[in-house]
This record gives C-alpha cells, structure tokens and sequence, in this order.
C-alpha cells in the first residue's frame, strides 16, 4: 500500500530539566503555550495541512500554565482547542515504571478537572524518551476514558520494540489499548522536514520508504513527530508550516499534514481491526538510572506510603465527622490539608518524572549546571517527604485525640492494612519521651518523627492491631530494656523454631539457611557470593577515555535500530573479603546478627543486619554503606544466591504478577526490571518471596546488565537487589556520596506460588503500623473505642490502593473513596462493611470517584463486583457509632 500522508505532530519534549535548570523550563513550556496560541490564531482561518497546530505533550506545563494564565490567555486556548489547532494528552508528565498503579490513577486525576472545567476534549495519551510502562498502565487509561496511546522511545541506553508499529497493547484484564510504537519525537527533525526540503525530497525520503518496507509498514499514514530544532524543551517552530507548504505545492506523495494526535488517531482507526495484538509488560530499559540516586528512590517509595495513609486518615476523620471548619481545634490543620496533599503529590510525581538532573551531569559532574539541577531534583523527594509526614502525622494524631484512653495508655497503633496484623517494635524515645508540652498540637507533634540516632530501650511485645484500625497501649505493656543490656555473643549459629542459619565470621554472610518446615538448605552453595552480602561492580578498565561506551554506545541515526549493547563488556566483581565484626543479639522481639563486612571498592566497610522475629516467619536483611566520589562507572547488589531448581520468576508491577518473557511485549528490557512491593522465585513444591519496599531494580539468575537478550530464561534461583549504579552517560549522577540503604524481607513458603500471599506480605513490608504518642489532651468528642476497625475493607486477591476523602478531589461531599484493584485472573466480589464508622450509603464510580450509580447497603455492607485485573472505585457515606 503507498504511504500517502505523514502526519507530523508538533509538539515540545518535556523534561523537567536537563537542557535548563527546572525553575527555567516551568517558565520556558508557560511561554510555548503563549507562543502556540499566537501562531495558531494566525492560521486559524486556513484550512490546509500547513495551518499551525500544537500538542500539549503532558498535563503538567499545562496545568502550571493555568495556574499563571490570565482568562483572557485561557480563552484564547480554549477556543483553539474547540477549533482543532490545538490538542492536550493525558500523561501528566513522561514517568518511569517508578510509579505504581494507584499512582498512575493519581497522575490521571487533573484530566476530570480539565474536562469538566474547561471542556477539554483529553482522548489520547503520549509519552516520549522512555522505553515503556507498568502492565497496569492499559487499565488506567482505559479507564480514564483515553482511546489510543503513542509512543516515542529513545534508544539511547535503551531499547524499542521494531518500530514504527501499530498494535493493541492488551492488558492484564485482557482488554486492549490502540498503541502506536513511533520513531523517537525528533525523528522528522533528523528527515530534514521543517529545514532541508532537498534533503528531505532526495536523500530522507527514498530511505524512510526502505525502511517502511523492511519493517513491513503496510498503512497509507505514518505519523512522525517534530520538535523545534533546538531540541528538548524547545519552542513553536514557526518555519514549519511554510516546510509543509512548500512539500505539498510541489505534489509528490507523500503529502505532509501537520496535525494533532486526534487527527492521526481517526487517520488509522479503520485499520485497527487487523493490527496484531501484544500481551504483557512494556518492561523499560531506562529506569536503571534511578538508583544514581538510590537515597532519594528509597525515601519517595517511603513517602508515597506515608500520603496514602493520610489520604486514608483523614477519610476516616471525615467519615467521623470531623469538620473542617470552625472548629477551633481542627480548623487550622483540616482546611490547608488539601493544598499541602496536592504539594506532595506533585512532588512525588516530580521524582519518578524520567528527567534526573542535566544533559552534561556525567562529564560534567561538578558544573553548577550539574549541582543546579540535581538539588532542584532531589528537592521533589524532600519535599514530599516533608509533607508526607507532617500529613500522617496530623491525620493520626488527630485519630488519636478521639480515642478513649486510661491515665497509663501511651501509644497509638494504626494499623492501614485491611487485615489484623501481630507487630512487635522497637518504640523510639521520640514518641514516649516528647519534647515541648502536651498542648502544643503543633511543634510538639512533630517532633516524633525526627529520625536522630538513640539507643533502643524500649519494646513492644508482638502485639494484635486490627485490620483498617487501631489499638491503644498502656505503658505497663511495654518491656523496658536498654540496648547495652541486652544478652550478646558471636556464636556463628542462629536458631529458631523455624530455621537453622550459619554464618560465615570470616568473609561475612549466610553460609547456610536451613528450613525445617521445608527440610531443605535455601543457600546455592555453589555460588561464588555469600548470601545477603554485598557485591561491588565496575566496568574493568579504568583507563578508557569514556568506559560508559564499554557498556553501551549508541549510534544516533534515524533508522539504525542497533541497540549498542555490549552483553561482553569488562566486568569486575568483589564479595566481601573480611568479616571486620560479628555480634549476635538477643532482643525483646527477636535475634538480630551484625557483620561489619569490608568490601573492596567501596568507601566504607557494609553493616549488615540479619534479623529473625520472635513471631514472623520471614528473614530481615538491612545493609548500609558509603558511597565515594568515584564517577567510574560502578554499581553495588545484595546478592541472594537461592537454591531453588526449576524455580518461575514473578514480579510485582502494580497489583500483577508478571513474568519474565511469558508476560512481557516483544523487544522490551529482559536484562533488569523495577518491582513494586515484591519479587517471587518458587517452583511447584517450594519457594521464596522477597519484599523489596525501598530498593525498586532487580537482576535475576545472576549479573545480567548490558545483555540485551531477546529472551529471559531463569538460569538459577539467585535474586539480585541492584541498589546503586552511575552506569548511565548523561542526565543522571556521576556519583552519590553519602550513604545507602538496602532493606529486603525473605519469606520461604512451603507451597508453589499464591499472588494474593505474595502481595500481602509486599504490602507488610511496605506498610508498617503508625505510631503515635497519647499525651496530647483528647478531643471534646473523643469517645472512639480503645481498640477498633475503622472500617472492614477487601482482602487480597482484592487490594486496597487507596482511600481518601472526596474532598481532596475537589468534591464537596465528606464520603470516602475506596480505590481497588483485582489481583487475579477470576472475578471477585469485594464486601465492605461497618466498623467504628457505620456505613449508611455507597456508589460505584468511576476512576475519577464520580458516582455511576447507587449500590444497595444490606446489614451495614456493601459488595462491588469486580471483572479480572480491572480498577474499581467505590464511595461510601458513613457516621460514627454513638457509644
């Protein structure tokens, strides 16, 4: 079939940063929409395909721009929106598979605003330079209302499946989404459209149709996207519609057409019915870079914890009645809590946003241009760390206020998760022993999150926390014991009612964990790395000009497809080599061992803490260390060498079970992978789950980075947490000095895999229970019960992504939103019902918490049917219990 028309989408490439300090580029994308606007209403009477028209690529400049725009500048846009010269899509920024699921729905919630507001018509999403998505992201989109989804990937350092490609991305529920796989975002600049009309006529074009047909591209459209030459963050190019007018008054095919995203989308929806369809994960390639900085990835997974529980605090506040004004008492906190949510929310966007710090960050590393963009950077994960536990601390302070108490109760445990859970702690000074005085709901509260160095001294006994609730604890509950009292010594056994561990006093690490239940050695006692150690890595020549190209040099031309890897490169390795210090402890709540372990090539010594629970079933690795100044390309791993034949590999994605190669599209990353909450090695009798709550970048079955395989086959049970590397050439750090902290739990089943186990002990690990000190006075209407469920919420297969008050999304009413997710490939009926909070109405709603329609309310429940893999969202009335 002839191609017969290029679309070309014009649009600018966000990256909040890299060609500009991040400040610049928010004013710069605030000045391309003016620009937009002008150049657009200039052709606004013409009709042709050199009329101007403008994409707004992400909602995020948008969403600046209207917070600064006078109306007069928004109705100019609106009405060239109505008028088909410009187009906005739904990502809110271009992110890395750093988000989850629940936080994707997050990014999607402005686009109800800018629809219902403004009357935009937001249908089809586009993300460029990075190299693919969580799985779960077809679902949220699907349910966002959003039709087609565009993709421009950047190769460098990266990977793409064949491109150009049209196909349906199905998701894990097994419906699809219209996916274009394009060319990378400049790919008409480098085809000389918009500046070399003979270059583009005489040399581009004959190789452009080459190309189309090797890949066998049998459409009568293609798209192409254009950039302003400068490149990312660049502005409107006038020159090109004067291009296009030129290339189509000489009348060769094809004909040029600029267009927006709707226009190519309605060009190739009569031939979506024969499209092929691709199954599975987009798996990226790029994210690896995040561990450049792996404090800052470890804290934002932290912080997007700590806002969901507030977001799940304050619903219940409201559900109890809780005003959120005039109330001398809560007044202050519950009317700024909106504006203070949506600063942390956008802050933790921000970090997973796919642009770390500028373009010369690795040859440049100290620039001012480099430190500039890196403190703008890290400032996101700050700030939403900040916010995050100033809001769940208000949220469950607050909660704390209105829970009856005795004169000996001291603490609060809130508990997030839907289900009981036994903990047993370690209470910080900083919650019993609280500076300022009892009346100060202000300084005072918060000063029980400062995470100063202290002594351990007193211990909380395993302890029943209901599920979605709360207990109070007296204070003759707590077992006072100082850390220097507690009995020590350096026996290189460890045993339990469980397991049987040896540790190796010489090189460090676990020689041997032995299950009893499973009557089998979990240690590959043929691996040459200790297990639960640290491993250092870099590339061997350390005289190369620029060793980054030993890993990867890619070849920027418009249709070389070589990737650049060289699955060869010069690796060195080293264990630990020493075993400086042994210690074993018995506390109050378990056995914790830890080795001092040197380790050539880094710049101090690893700690490492193994601890067993006196109650949980599963294994605690916690190591630290410093980082140097070395910007040699390195990377460092705790390394868990699993016997485990035969074993499947599984990994969490945002509420799905995805498995290497069965579960992923053709041409994506097969050599590392980011995880959510877990990863799952298990054959058919046994196997293990590791929780990795802070740690997001995993290797299986050995060293892998740089391979490029087209196939992933699990050649050993051996988990490697990758926690840090400075592998990337640009955009990301040269170094991070200062320490890092790698947590990992290890939970040895005796069964083949159960997705639902696996994301509730993921959830656990990721969710601890919130403590909160009771010396603040009660409130006037504090009479909660001592202990309680706030509310009775599903279980898995059916997670709990969040819960929050409507009002936080711009509604008025104090209903509560229940996000869910089912995680299985069956349908499942969700039931919530009453527990201190009566539940007296409720609706199914969409992704956006709008309600569709009443659900029935039977015995103080309600049930909501769920279809495999799929979202759902519920609103619920509630009151508080009169006692």
């Amino acid at each position: 079939m002839e191609l017969e028309t290029i679309y070309l989408i014009h649009h600018s490439h966000t990256d909040i940063g890299y060609t500009h300090d991040q400040p610049i580029v928010w004013e710069l994308h605030r000045r391309f929409i003016d620009m937009a606007l002008d150049m657009c209403e200039r052709d606004l009477d013409a009709e042709s395909d050199h009329a101007m028209r403008w994409t707004v690529e992400v909602t995020a400049p948008l969403l600046h721009w209207l917070r600064h725009a006078p109306d007069r500048q928004v109705e100019r846009f609106l009405r060239l929106e109505r008028a088909g010269r410009i187009e906005v899509t739904a990502m809110f920024a271009n992110l890395t598979p750093l988000v989850d699921t629940d936080q994707v729905v997050e990014t999607l919630q402005p686009l109800r605003w800018l629809r219902t507001e403004f009357g935009l018509r937001v249908c089809y999403a586009m993300n460029c330079d990075v190299n693919g998505h969580n799985w779960t992201l077809v679902e949220a989109l699907l349910d966002a209302g959003v039709d087609g989804l565009s993709m421009a990937i950047n190769e460098h350092f990266g990977g793409a499946p064949l491109r150009p490609h049209l196909f349906w991305w199905e998701g894990p529920s097994g419906r699809r989404l219209l996916t274009y796989n394009g060319f990378i975002y400049m790919m008409a600049n480098w085809l000389g459209i918009g500046s070399d009309l003979a270059a583009f006529r005489d040399q581009w074009l004959p190789r452009l149709m080459h190309h189309l047909h090797q890949v066998g591209w049998n459409l009568p459209v293609l798209m192409l996207q254009v950039t302003h030459p400068f490149g990312d963050n660049g502005a409107v190019w006038g020159a090109l519609g004067e291009f296009v007018r030129q290339w189509n008054e000489e009348g060769k095919a094809p004909r040029l057409r600029l267009a927006l995203p709707r226009d190519w989308w309605e060009a190739v929806r009569p031939f979506a019915e024969a499209r092929p369809i691709y199954r599975g994960d987009w798996t990226d390639f790029w994210n690896f870079g995040c561990i450049s900085s792996a404090r800052e990835t470890a804290m934002n997974r932290e912080s997007r914890e700590r806002l969901r529980n507030a977001d799940q605090l304050f619903a219940f506040l409201s559900g109890l009645g809780v005003p959120r004004s005039d109330d001398p008492d809560t007044s202050s906190i519950m009317q700024t809590v909106p504006s203070l949510r949506d600063e942390a929310w956008r802050a933790l966007h921000l970090w997973d946003e796919h642009t770390w710090g500028a373009d010369i960050s690795v040859r440049v590393p100290e620039s001012e241009d480099t430190w500039t963009q890196w403190h703008h950077k890290a400032h996101f994960a700050y700030k939403a760390r900040s916010l995050g536990l100033l809001l769940q601390r208000d949220g469950v302070a607050e909660l704390a206020r209105r829970v009856s108490r005795r004169a000996d109760d001291v603490l609060l445990l809130f508990n997030p998760l839907p289900w009981e859970r036994t903990v047993a702690l370690a209470v910080p000074e900083s919650v019993l022993q609280r500076r300022g005085t009892a009346d100060d709901l202000t300084s005072s509260r918060h000063s029980q999150d400062r995470d100063a160095p202290a002594a351990r001294r007193w211990w909380l006994p395993p302890t029943r926390v209901p599920a979605t609730g709360y207990c109070v604890i007296p204070r003759a509950v707590l077992r006072e014991q100082p850390e220097d009292d507690l009995p020590a010594d350096d026996s290189d056994i460890v045993e339990t009612s469980l397991y049987r561990l040896v540790f190796d006093r010489e090189r460090g690490g676990i020689v041997s964990w032995w299950d009893r239940r499973l009557g089998r050695d979990l240690v590959d006692r043929d691996s040459p790395w200790r297990f639960g150690t640290v491993v250092y890595e870099r590339v061997a020549d350390t005289r190369h000009p620029w060793p980054r190209h030993l890993l990867c040099k890619t070849q920027f031309h418009a249709f070389d497809h070589r990737r650049g890897w060289n699955p060869n490169w010069p690796a060195e390795r080293w264990g630990s080599t020493r075993c400086l210090s042994h210690r074993v402890v018995r506390t109050p709540i378990g056995v914790e061992v830890t080795q001092v372990l040197e380790v050539p090539g880094l710049a101090s010594p690893a700690t490492v803490r193994y601890r067993l629970s006196s109650h949980l079933p599963d294994l605690e690795v916690e190591a630290e260390w410093t980082m140097g100044l070395t910007s040699h390309p390195e990377a460092t791993y705790l390394a868990f060498p699993f016997d485990l034949p035969g074993a499947v590999a599984r990994l969490d994605v945002g509420g799905c079970a995805m498995r290497p190669e069965a579960d992923q599209i053709p041409g994506c990353c097969r050599d590392f992978f980011t995880v959510q909450r877990w990863v799952d090695l298990s054959n058919d009798q046994y196997g293990i789950t590791v929780a990795s709550p802070r740690n997001p970048m995993v290797q299986l079955g050995g060293f892998s980075f740089g391979r490029d395989r087209a196939h992933f086959a699990l050649e050993r049970g051996w988990f490697l947490g990758w926690v840090t590397n400075n592998y990337w050439e640009t955009n990301f750090r040269a170094y991070q000095p200062g320490r890092v902290r790698a947590f990992y739990r290890l939970l040895p089943h005796p069964y083949g895999f159960d997705e639902g186990r696996a994301h509730r002990f993921g959830a656990e690990a990721s969710v601890p229970v919130v403590m909160q000190s009771l010396v603040e006075p009660p409130a006037a209407d504090g009479t909660l019960p001592a202990s309680g469920s706030l509310l009775s919420l599903p279980q898995p297969p059916v997670l709990v992504l969040h819960v929050a008050p409507a009002w936080m999304y711009g509604q008025e009413e104090d209903d509560l939103l229940v996000r869910l997710f089912n995680a299985s490939d069956t349908p499942q009926r969700a039931i919530m019902a009453s527990g201190v909070l009566r539940l007296i109405r409720a609706w199914q709603c969409d992704l956006f918490g709008v309600p569709q329609k009443a659900l029935p309310v039977s015995r103080e429940q309600v049930a909501v049917y769920l279809p495999p893999r799929r979202l759902g969202t519920v609103r619920l009335r509630t009151e508080g219990r009169r006692l």
